[in-house]
């Protein structure tokens, strides 16, 4: 009950994001920005952050984010192996877990962890559902028409 009260909070901002009612989108910058400030929102709730809490937390989780991104900008680059990205992320998060329970709880470390697979988990969901529905942001290529590029089915 709780993911779908999160998850219907979630989709309005997200159709906004993406261009829906009550908004052109702004490109891709502004979804980033929107989704940033869910996952967020998303993590401060899980982790029920007290304000002392949160002025320590994220800074460290930023810098962790910063670097969690090159690892990934990396592994687009060079197309590693993906048991290689997994090992690349978990030493991270082995690095940075003396830091962040410098400011939480170890319980609250774990619930981060969790937190980010979650929301992971959730925005696949949200991302497959509108596929499914045949929503895309705006900018994004039209389907192919049936038949393919031509549009002419079974050969005709």
């Amino acid at each position: 009950m709780k993911k779908l009260l999160i998850l219907l909070m979630l989709l309005p901002a997200l159709a906004i994001a993406q261009g829906g009612p009550g908004g052109q989108g702004g490109g891709r910058d502004k979804r980033e920005e929107m989704l940033e400030s869910l996952r967020v929102a998303f993590i401060s709730r899980q982790l029920e952050l007290t304000p002392e809490e949160a002025q320590k937390f994220w800074p460290v989780y930023n810098s962790y984010q910063g670097d969690l991104r090159k690892i990934m900008q990396e592994q687009r680059e060079k197309k590693g192996s993906e048991l290689d990205l997994e090992e690349r992320v978990l030493n991270l998060r082995k690095r940075y877990k003396p830091e962040f329970t410098k400011t939480v709880s170890e319980e609250k470390f774990d619930r981060l962890m969790k937190a980010e697979r979650t929301w992971g988990e959730m925005l696949r969901k949200e991302i497959q559902r509108r596929r499914e529905a045949g929503e895309r942001p705006p900018g994004m290529m039209r389907p192919m028409p049936p038949g393919g590029p031509g549009g002419q089915k079974n050969g005709s």
